[in-house]
């Protein structure tokens, strides 16, 4: 009669240890919305736990990891169902290093299983909206021939090609570097606030204003970075200036936000895009807000530095 009471014992514990195990099955996940992304482009990463106890300690990762920011992190959601918890949060990430990267395993303590890697391709700018690309023809082979006439008229043809072009580099130089003088004591910022004030009120009715509106914001956004950090600006590409800005002391959403006008300006110039005009006062807004917080920057640059 014992071992009947011993033996039923034992069955009892091993059908409650079963019960309880299959009450506190955890599942741990983390996913993206996309995995593909274009410099500076903004991605969904959720992040699931199902089937645990309540109090739980949730995931505690820093803003910067392998390559990947923390724009935003959502508030932690918990679902009550019976007598686990289900938690789940949202968090805005983002990548200003082209490459293929792994966003780390995420662990939490108590937990034995852990997220798995996700991999991230993040792309240069798009340009597929260009269309002023035209094919690489293949050299056509011309015969030879001993024309003194047809030689000299080459020589002069390239002679004139070669100082055409060397007197546009030098004037597009000039041109594109060559910073404003400012007045009295005036600084970099409040130049570059004066210049985007006067922009302020303008109807774009067509696509050329547009484009000559979006080419100014650029050119006194430029300006001021050589003035203010003597940054060669004008004489980089959009994914290199992005690329020379992302190691500023300035905070996540300001950068983003003056990333994301830089790509809408290359859109409007290049894919001719027509933006709303809620778009254009955002860009206006992104540009003062990232100028003004650089200027509160420790430099070496004077603040009313004048270009010799």
């Amino acid at each position: 009669m014992d071992k009947r009471k011993i033996y039923t014992g034992f069955l009892f514990l091993i059908m409650l240890g079963c019960v309880t195990t299959s009450l506190y099955s955890q599942s741990v996940t983390a996913n993206v919305d996309k995995d593909r992304i274009f410099i500076g482009e903004q991605i969904q990463l959720k992040l699931s736990i199902t089937g645990t106890k309540a109090g739980l300690t949730w995931f505690n990762f820093s803003d910067s990891m392998n390559h990947m920011e923390v724009v935003t992190r959502g508030k932690i959601d918990t679902v009550s169902n019976g007598g686990t918890t289900n938690y789940f949060q949202t968090i805005t990430i983002t990548s200003f290093d082209s490459g293929r990267w792994d966003f780390p395993s995420l662990v939490l303590p108590g937990i034995s299983r852990a997220t798995s890697p996700i991999p991230i391709e993040v792309m240069p700018v798009d340009v597929s909206g260009m269309q002023d690309y035209n094919d690489i023809k293949d050299i056509e082979e011309v015969k030879q021939e001993n024309n003194r006439v047809i030689i000299g008229i080459i020589a002069a043809i390239t002679l004139l090609s070669l100082i055409s072009m060397y007197i546009l580099f030098i004037k597009k130089n000039k041109v594109f570097t060559a910073a404003p003088v400012l007045k009295g004591k005036q600084t970099p910022l409040e130049w570059a606030f004066a210049e985007l004030n006067q922009l302020d009120g303008k109807t774009m009715r067509d696509q050329a204003e547009l484009k000559k509106y979006y080419s100014e914001l650029t050119r006194i956004s430029r300006t001021f970075f050589l003035m203010q950090l003597q940054q060669d600006s004008h004489q980089q590409t959009t994914d290199e200036w992005m690329l020379r800005l992302q190691p500023l002391s300035v905070d996540n959403d300001t950068k983003t936000y003056f990333f994301q006008f830089l790509r809408l300006s290359d859109t409007v110039k290049f894919a001719k895009y027509l933006p709303p005009a809620r778009e254009n006062e955002g860009a206006t807004e992104a540009i003062k807000n990232m100028l003004q917080k650089v200027s509160l920057l420790h430099s070496d640059v004077y603040s009313n530095y004048q270009p010799k």
